[in-house]
């Protein structure tokens, strides 16, 4: 364990869970990835994230379902979750916000636009931000 800041990132897409991870450890950020829903929960015992990413459709446990399992302890229920998902319809926008996610973010997504939104996280946990390198 590390007492670093760091993103969980949960997406069962091997080239999707590699460009996230690229992107944010690029922007200087501590990367730790998981490949499904029941796995994300898991990591939150092992070491608290600063801020979640969520793909929506996963295995063994969709991004819904942990998100609602993650808001749901009060132990986490303040660490940001952002949806991460192909599905852009205002209803599943709406069900991902119902769930407790923080934000909705849909694929594909400029970088830029995932790393503004992950800095606002930081920024308004008082957090450092990193040195991109």
């Amino acid at each position: 364990m590390s007492d670093q800041p760091y993103i969980l990132v949960a997406d069962d897409d091997a080239l999707v869970l590699k460009s996230i991870t690229f992107i944010l450890q690029r922007g200087g950020y501590r990367v730790v990835t998981v490949t499904n829903g029941r796995e994300a929960v898991e990591q939150f015992e092992i070491e608290r994230p600063t801020l979640a990413l969520l793909d929506v459709m996963m295995p063994e446990m969709d991004g819904l379902d942990a998100c609602r399992r993650i808001k749901s302890n009060s132990r986490f229920s303040d660490v940001p979750l952002f949806l991460v998902t192909a599905r852009a319809m205002v209803q599943e926008r709406e069900r991902g916000l119902e769930a407790g996610a923080d934000d909705y973010i849909t694929k594909p997504f400029a970088n830029k636009e995932l790393l503004e939104r992950v800095k606002q996280v930081y920024e308004a946990a008082g957090l450092e931000l990193p040195t991109s390198i």
